[in-house]
């Protein structure tokens, strides 16, 4: 007799590939987007002038940022529209000083999946304010979700096919900021079209950035020097932590990577908290030579994220696996208060286990990526079991017996990437 565990495994087997094969053959399926594209055209063809927008991004921190990349060029191309944003809270220091956005509800408060307090928070959101118009991005609220407003809702599901299409061809990029524009694009195309919104054709990919005063610059700087750690010395930031361990950098290889690149005496190291996987950094630590452990340096856990992007864009290498702060690290850093300004020479290496690098990665070196807005170059490692498909990126619904994302991945050859980039 099998048990539910067992049963569920089984039917995780078998429904994956199937489920890879319907997603992929439904974004290839031309009528299908020909329908999606005319019902996205008719919706913004039935509407007035535009004064008041609301967008939706993904639940988590790294969604947040990202879904920047959508509200730029709708702000550029009509600046007078007010734009209101609804995301998670955590990630509000990094996103509340964007000049794009109009309003801020950081009311989101879970990561993965929305809870029902998530769903409620939107749902108050909707009946005590108007919208002309909601651009829905995140692919967990659905039509029912909607029900309390007139608002006319697009939904991301053209957006997602042609990030499919887009990961299953070779040699075409597919990562979300990119598309993400890219939509934009799309339906500023037709709300132009309408002489009551004025605005104008946009061309430009617009990267996610984060904006903010001086202060977090500042405030890493401090950092840095309490904790004794010389402005000139090559740092290499290594985030050991993700949400899941289909996204996190096997303890293993991390031990290695930290072996590997303090091997050059010139190199701190400096090492991020666990918050998902607790403790991860002592662990880390238990295995590395003394000699090698005092050019490690732990950044404080109460450190603010603001702050920590302050802090990655003084490291001369992040590495870290798929999590919000790839896309921190990745991100360009724009100072809007002061004469100062950020490096943004930070060389960021994604370790891919679960999730793709095409959609969430950046390459400088491939042109099936898109490179990090940093005057370094990135650089992806990935590995492709033979599980893994496309049904692997919604990696909160999987319950895999056995990790096997990072079969197959070398140390030797990221630490011989990094050390030669330094060199």
């Amino acid at each position: 007799m099998y048990s539910t565990e067992q049963l569920t495994r089984q039917l995780i087997r078998i429904s994956s590939p199937v489920l890879d094969r319907a997603v992929k053959r439904l974004s290839f399926n031309k009528k299908l987007n020909r329908f999606l594209k005319k019902r996205n055209s008719k919706k913004l063809l039935q509407i007035g002038r535009l004064k008041k927008v609301l967008v939706i991004p993904d639940i988590n921190i790294g969604d947040a940022m990202i879904c920047q990349s959508f509200i730029a060029p709708m702000k550029n191309a009509f600046p007078d529209i007010e734009i209101s944003y609804i995301y998670h809270k955590n990630a509000s220091p990094l996103v509340c000083t964007n000049p794009d956005i109009d309003e801020h509800f950081p009311l989101f408060r879970s990561i993965g999946y929305p809870s029902a307090k998530d769903f409620t928070n939107l749902q108050n959101l909707l009946t005590g304010f108007h919208f002309d118009l909601i651009f829905n991005l995140n692919p967990y609220f659905t039509s029912k979700h909607f029900r309390s407003t007139h608002s006319p809702v697009i939904y991301s599901t053209r957006m997602i096919s042609n990030v499919i299409r887009s990961y299953t061809s070779d040699s075409s990029e597919a990562h979300i900021s990119l598309h993400m524009s890219k939509f934009a694009e799309e339906l500023i195309e037709t709300l132009i079209s309408n002489p009551a919104n004025g605005g104008k054709k946009q061309q430009d990919f617009y990267h996610h950035c984060f904006y903010t005063t001086q202060s977090p610059l500042i405030k890493a700087q401090r950092i840095l020097k309490k904790l004794k750690i010389r402005s000139d010395s090559k740092k290499v930031f290594l985030n050991p932590d993700t949400s899941c361990a289909y996204t996190r950098i096997p303890l293993g290889i991390q031990k290695e990577l930290l072996k590997g690149i303090l091997a050059n005496p010139e190199i701190h190291i400096l090492l991020n908290c666990g918050f998902t996987f607790q403790g991860i950094e002592k662990e880390l630590l238990r295995e590395i030579p003394s000699s090698f452990s005092k050019r490690i340096t732990i950044i404080p856990k109460d450190t603010p994220i603001d702050v920590y992007a302050a802090l990655t864009d003084h490291s001369d290498v992040f590495i870290t696996g798929d999590t919000a702060p790839l896309h921190i690290a990745a991100s360009k850093k724009i100072i809007l208060d002061s004469d100062l300004s950020f490096r943004n020479s930070t060389a960021v290496v994604g370790i891919f286990g679960a999730t793709s690098s095409k959609i969430y990665g950046y390459d400088s070196f491939s042109a099936e990526h898109v490179a990090a807005p940093q005057k370094a170059p990135s650089k992806v490692f990935e590995v492709f079991p033979e599980c893994k498909n496309l049904t692997c990126i919604d990696k909160i619904f999987k319950a895999c017996p056995k990790v096997k994302c990072f079969d197959g991945l070398k140390s030797e050859s990221i630490i011989d990437y990094v050390n030669s980039y330094l060199a």
